[in-house]
């Protein structure tokens, strides 16, 4: 467009002198008292006053047309913006919420006339607090508040007075007419009704045989204080033929419970002089539910003593205090041959008699203890060994420890009944015994044996071959702590462990293979338990550092899974951090390994299928599902690979070269994937699993050119694209083709905006918001259209007054002042930039 051009069409001089309706000027002294008015309406309706705010709205907007012609709303636009537009709206909905508050308030009203004044009648009520509370909260009414305040403290006197009459009519109804008079006084002091005049008449007239009843009470009170149960329970008794209450019935009950639960006592006594100890038991037992006490235990810890049933005598005395239960106890432990735990509830006891008795105990104790050893002699004269070693261990555990039965136990008959069974033949006897002593007692002795054993035990027999491998690998644990190996004299130079430890895998390795072509089954599962070992051996080290410890002997998984639960109590744990190595000694250690040594097929079939129990087992199973995703992605299965890969995800994060390895299997799967919808799904997956820059550009890449398909189809409006744009764009911040895409749509989001504007004359907003974008195609846009419509209005005679003209070149001039192509427009119209 040329400045040249459109100055052909201008008269400015004819333009000025052009006469305004008189409409028009009086809109220019109206507009500022309409822009006072909105303002203060609004100010009002704020603090809702809203009667107030309408009446304010309805006169400002009553001083405009209805229906203004087109040069009429330019001028409104120009004066006053797009607040009569507001206004005509927040007048709409101030009047709607004043309907709703007189609604809410007209119908607690009607609520509160059909209440009956009844005291115990809250519902009414309760809901006209309720109309009202939601009728405060949209209006701010003087009158309304003062009755919602005497609606809320009449709503309590009643509570007040409610609860007060249920209490008093629990009372009554209970019998307790003193408590429930003082409970109904209170509520009349509330209100007065004939009810509660009534019931106060009522519970008067049963005081007197109230009082009656209660004397008798606290006289049968004070009879049970004096031991006189019989005269207790009498006068409760006479008192309650007149006058049952709870109180009494229980006070009753419990004294007839003393009574018989005496009698009983007393019953049992005269049975036990009698000699009828089982009957006298049943009179104990029956006494001691009706009154427990410390002497009926006694006296039935006393009968079966005397029935001599010494074990019930202890369980009855049991937790009893007292010189007595003590002398009982320790009876009861002498008469079982336990005589030092009867010395120990002996020795306390100072008086004559438990002195003599204490010295008799003494005497047998040591009597005891003298036949025990002579026994243990004979029986290693007589070289049965066995017995003397079962013999000893006994005398250990009964009369505590003894350094000479020690010695003659440790260094004479188990080295006898080792050498015994190792002069014999048969290595399969051997190899039990000797495994039963590497678990007895496990040190460098014990496996050194127990290996050997083993061995030439799997000489003669293949078949037991695993327990070959489980003790062998344990040796090699210790190869180099092993004192056999340490000094040998006869070899003459030290021992190559490293040869020596060679030697002993390739014997196993090649024992394993023999089982290959003739049991296949047999030979995998050899074969895996060999490699746990071996696995297990490379991470320990050389001279383990790490690995679960009995004492000085490290041991290896096998071994700790097959008798982890006869060294509970001695195992000590010396993995620290070592993960993978701490995996192998769960459940899941099988599995672990194969998945080290890269045989991820085996481990899926190895897995067990039991949840994880603790957290050595969880990283097991989640370091087993990561080489199965694994494994799965490099057979291109990506989809087989999300339930392994995401119950490994936690590791996998903790992990950088899981990471790298996962993204360049992604990086190879996606070259194998042609489908637009499936490169979708396998970006989502990648993404959502390690969330890589790789996946991010891949998924929002795809995501972008998703949304780009559905705009093009117009399946998809343009604020819901910009918003999920957004969204894409925060997984990849700086992907171009998403930022491309965003400032596609944004713009015509834009364009569209100015466009509603321009259609609803709202034209200050509309320059506003092509002023404000950060898109220049914007500003150019709706800034050519504002000339365009100025040079077409000038043209065919439609636009003959200057204010408006120049209006419309000033709106252009505020959106694009620097523009090359309008600088001549805005020179013809004397706008300076």
């Amino acid at each position: 467009m040329q400045g040249g051009r459109l100055m052909s069409f201008l008269d400015f001089n004819a333009l000025s002198k052009t006469v305004l309706g008189v409409g028009i000027v009086d809109a220019w002294k109206q507009a500022p008292q309409t822009k006072t008015a909105s303002q203060k309406a609004e100010q009002l309706a704020q603090n809702k006053h809203l009667r107030e705010a309408v009446t304010i709205a309805e006169k400002a907007l009553a001083a405009w047309s209805q229906k203004p012609g087109f040069w009429e709303r330019l001028i409104q636009q120009l004066l006053l913006g797009n607040i009569l537009d507001q206004l005509t709206e927040q007048l709409k909905q101030w009047r709607k919420q004043v309907a709703e508050a007189d609604k809410l308030a007209a119908n607690a009203k009607a609520l509160l006339q059909q209440d009956t004044g009844n005291p115990l009648e809250t519902q009414a009520l309760s809901t006209a607090i309720t109309f009202y509370q939601r009728c405060s909260k949209i209006i701010c009414d003087d009158g309304i508040s003062r009755i919602l305040n005497q609606c809320k403290q009449e709503l309590e006197k009643r509570q007040e007075f409610e609860k007060l009459v249920k209490e008093a009519e629990s009372e009554a109804e209970n019998r307790f007419y003193q408590k429930a008079i003082a409970a109904y006084r209170q509520a009349e002091q509330l209100y007065r009704t004939e009810a509660v005049k009534a019931a106060i008449i009522s519970c008067e007239a049963n005081v007197k045989q109230e009082e009656i009843y209660y004397s008798a009470f606290e006289k049968a009170q004070q009879a049970e204080k004096e031991g006189k149960l019989r005269s207790a329970i009498a006068l409760l008794e006479s008192a309650l033929a007149n006058f049952k209450r709870s109180d009494g019935l229980d006070f009753l009950e419990k004294l007839q419970n003393i009574l018989n639960g005496k009698e009983k006592f007393r019953a049992g006594l005269q049975a036990e002089k009698a000699g009828k100890l089982k009957e006298a038991e049943i009179f104990y037992q029956h006494a001691q539910v009706l009154l427990p006490s410390t002497e009926c235990q006694i006296r039935l810890g006393i009968v079966a003593i005397k029935t001599e049933e010494w074990a019930t005598g202890l369980s009855h005395l049991e937790g009893v205090s007292g010189e007595q239960a003590a002398y009982l106890r320790g009876f009861a432990l002498a008469k079982q041959g336990n005589l030092q735990a009867a010395h120990r509830e002996w020795h306390p006891l100072a008086n004559a008699t438990m002195l003599a008795q204490k010295e008799i105990i003494k005497t047998l104790c040591e009597r005891q203890r003298l036949l025990a050893l002579q026994n243990i002699q004979q029986l290693v004269k007589d070289e049965n060994l066995e017995q003397a070693k079962t013999a000893s261990t006994a005398f250990i555990k009964k009369f505590g420890f003894d350094s000479l039965v020690e010695t003659n136990l440790n260094e004479h008959i188990q080295p006898s009944i080792e050498s015994a069974i190792w002069q014999g033949n048969d290595w399969g006897i051997i190899a039990n015994i000797a495994e039963k002593a590497w678990i007895c007692e496990p040190n460098f002795t014990t496996l050194h044996n127990w290996v050997v054993a083993t061995y030439y035990r799997s000489q003669n027999d293949n078949l037991n071959l695993s327990d070959l491998i489980i003790a062998l690998s344990t040796a090699l644990a210790n190869i180099t702590q092993d004192p056999a190996l340490q000094d040998v004299p006869w070899l003459g130079q030290a021992v190559d462990l490293e040869s020596v430890s060679l030697e002993l895998k390739r014997r196993l390795e090649s024992a394993i293979d023999d089982f290959k072509y003739n049991n296949l089954n047999k030979y995998l599962k050899l074969r895996d338990r060999y490699r746990l070992e071996m696995v297990a051996l490379r991470l320990m080290g050389n001279s383990p550092k790490w690995g679960m410890k009995l004492k000085d002997v490290f041991i290896t998984p096998g071994c700790y899974n097959s008798y982890y639960h006869n060294w509970q109590d001695i195992l000590v744990d010396k993995i620290d951090n070592q993960k993978i190595l701490r995996s192998l000694y769960t459940p899941w250690g099988l599995a672990v390994a194969a998945c080290k040594e890269g045989d991820t097929q085996r481990a899926m079939q190895l897995k067990p299928s039991a949840k994880p129990a603790a957290v050595a087992e969880t990283f097991a199973q989640k370091f087993v599902a990561y080489h199965e995703g694994c494994y799965q992605l490099q057979q291109q299965k990506w989809r087989e690979a999300i339930i392994p890969l995401n119950q490994a995800k936690a590791e996998i994060k903790a992990c950088v070269d899981w990471q790298e390895e996962i993204n360049k299997l992604c990086g190879m799967q996606r070259q194998a994937i042609s489908e637009f919808q499936e490169h979708l799904d396998f970006a989502q997956f990648w993404y959502d699993l390690l969330g890589s820059q790789l996946a991010r550009s891949y998924l929002a890449e795809y995501k972008a050119e998703e949304l780009r398909e559905k705009l093009a189809n117009e399946q998809i409006s343009l604020d819901k694209a910009l918003r999920e744009l957004q969204e894409i764009k925060k997984i990849d911040e700086y992907n171009p083709i998403v930022k491309d895409l965003i400032e596609n749509v944004e713009v015509a989001q834009e364009l569209k905006e100015i466009q509603r504007l321009f259609g609803n004359n709202q034209f200050e907003a509309m320059v506003t918001r092509a002023r404000r974008t950060r898109h220049e195609r914007v500003r150019f846009i709706v800034a050519e259209f504002f000339i365009e419509i100025l040079v077409a209005g000038v043209s065919n005679g439609n636009l003959n007054n200057l204010e408006v003209v120049l209006q419309l070149g000033r709106w252009a001039y505020e959106i694009c002042p620097n523009e090359p192509a309008f600088q001549e427009v805005y020179r013809s119209l004397r706008l300076r930039y």
